[in-house]
């Protein structure tokens, strides 16, 4: 379990105040005097024994996974599995009851236990004591223990020899050490649990879902990455809208979201957003920006509505990652008609303005949404940074990446090798050729034909914004689109010098991948130019 390097590595990161597992400050619970909590009912409460030692007054602390703490009274360190952990204050007796700072506690039990002074008692959230037993329990390779907590979708998504599988896809990762609860809190479909699993090449943020039964029902993986998140935008007043969770969409792929609603009486004119690539929150939240979130307060304080969700490769992963041949049309598809039919259904929205937004790969399917939408609920719609043909964006993006420094040179070899399988006319995603690498073969097939095919044929007024600074969707996307389109008078483009892809300012020709991790916000004549737009509606 390496637990003296993951106790090293937990005081780096306290230190710098990066874990949210603390419920306040470190540099403030690690003070003197700070916030001193009875060791032993805390520990009991999550199933450690505490022994007292009356003659040496050392007090020994055993975590139900194994972790031994030791400190003597009137020390301000302790032993923890032999290595020397600061506690920030003494260790004192206070009616005969051994008291330690509450971050100590946090850091040895692997999860935050409150102690309710009213109540006299120990307070631990039973949903995060759950998830530190199943990660604890699938790290021991207990697949009963593990099994016995997962609900019967999840269940059937992964039968119990999967897991194994699953095992052995993490290898790479490295050796996992000691799961730490980071934080929780419900949405409108789960109850989620967000856990650090810091293994040896690659930390992970696992976030536990529960169902309405309390069984795990999904679970999602990502890198952690400890980064400073962009706050609310100078422009979003909080007195202009109010926020309203929602569920998206009906069992088994319900989908958590966030209506937002202007200030005054409505009705009025709303937007549906849809990502892009890959599993994403509510938010969009890309490292240090949170697009989807800045888009909905801007928007709000002209007057129009939003509706944002969590995609369903984020809270379905497992149980929707499971089906070889899915392709844009449930991942994203479908879930934008079912927001705007939820739009549609209610009062407080002019149901004549409805629109659908979609960035990146929300923008390439958004004439299928349009496409779909068999009870004309949808006014119009805004690409943004959206590609025209995801073959040719997938070439360029990565030739902009070599040329950048981000991606070897080998990479262009691997990636034109693999378009050229993809626009094989005789292509079968059922039997993909011998060599086919790029992924799941029903998801790229489907992507072939280019956007502007259907865009052609409708008549739905739409708004282009792009970035010129984008590396994952370069101009030339945006150009390909007014080429293609130029036969079409309600169309409208807009290009901004300064933003990359996640629509945030940068300097220099290209945009990196490094600028997504700088905290930024849109720029407000981003969310102006879509509102004048939406206004300018007859």
């Amino acid at each position: 379990m390496h637990l003296k390097r993951l106790n090293s590595w937990l005081r780096r990161c306290l230190a710098a105040g990066l874990l949210a597992v603390m419920t306040i400050a470190p540099e403030v619970a690690w003070a003197a005097g700070a916030d001193l909590v009875p060791l032993r009912f805390l520990a009991e409460e999550v199933g450690a024994t505490v022994e007292w030692d009356g003659e040496t007054r050392i007090v020994t602390l055993v975590t139900e996974d194994g972790v031994t703490a030791t400190l003597r009274i009137g020390d301000t360190e302790a032993l923890v599995d032999g290595e020397a952990v600061p506690l920030g204050a003494e260790a004192v007796i206070i009616n005969d009851r051994t008291m330690v700072p509450q971050a100590f506690m946090d850091l040895v039990l692997g999860l935050p236990v409150a102690w309710d002074s009213d109540a006299k008692k120990a307070v631990v959230d039973p949903y995060m004591l759950k998830a530190f037993r199943l990660v604890n329990a699938l790290m021991h390779n207990d697949l009963d223990a593990v099994n016995a907590q997962l609900s019967p979708a999840l269940r059937e998504a992964i039968p119990q020899e999967a897991w194994v599988q699953l095992a052995v896809s993490l290898a790479p990762l490295g050796e996992p050490g000691r799961p730490q609860v980071l934080g929780a809190g419900a949405t409108a479909v789960h109850y989620n649990v967000d856990m650090l699993v810091p293994f040896t090449n690659a930390p992970q943020k696992v976030i536990i879902r529960f169902d309405g039964e309390g069984l795990v029902d999904d679970f999602h993986m990502n890198t952690y990455m400890p980064l400073a998140v962009a706050g609310p935008p100078a422009y979003a007043d909080p007195a202009a809208f109010t926020e309203e969770e929602v569920v998206v969409g009906e069992a088994p792929w319900a989908l958590p979201g966030t209506l937002t609603l202007p200030a005054g009486e409505g009705p009025f004119p709303a937007v549906v957003l849809v990502h892009g690539s890959g599993p994403s929150d509510r938010d969009e939240t890309a490292y240090a920006v949170k697009p989807f979130r800045d888009l909905a307060h801007g928007l709000a304080a002209e007057g129009i509505a939003t509706l944002r969700f969590d995609k369903r490769t984020f809270v379905h992963s497992q149980k929707f990652g499971v089906n070889p041949a899915f392709t844009v049309q449930e991942e994203s598809v479908e879930d934008a008609l079912a927001a705007v039919r939820l739009l549609a259904a209610d009062q407080r929205i002019a149901a004549d303005q409805i629109y659908v937004l979609g960035h990146s790969l929300g923008g390439v399917v958004l004439p299928r949404i349009f496409d779909q939408d068999e009870d004309g609920l949808i006014r119009g719609g805004i690409a943004m940074a959206a590609a025209n043909s995801m073959l040719d964006t997938i070439w360029a993006q990565n030739q902009i990446m070599v040329e950048t420094g981000q991606l070897p040179p080998e990479q262009l070899v691997f990636i034109e090798a693999q378009l050229e399988i993809l626009r094989d006319p005789d292509f079968d995603p059922d039997n993909p050729p011998v060599g086919y690498l790029l992924g799941t073969p029903h998801y790229w097939h489907d992507l072939v034909p280019k956007a502007s095919e259907l865009l052609k044929e409708q008549e739905q007024p739409v708004l282009f914004l792009h970035g010129a600074r984008d590396f994952q969707v370069p101009v030339s996307e945006y150009e390909s689109f007014q080429a293609d389109l130029s036969g079409r008078t309600n169309v409208t483009f807009q290009l901004f010098p300064k933003l990359n892809h996640v629509f945030s300012e940068g300097e220099g020709e290209i945009s990196t991948l490094a600028e997504y991790m700088v905290p930024a916000n849109v720029p407000e004549y981003v969310i102006d130019a879509i509102a004048d737009w939406i206004k300018s509606m007859p």
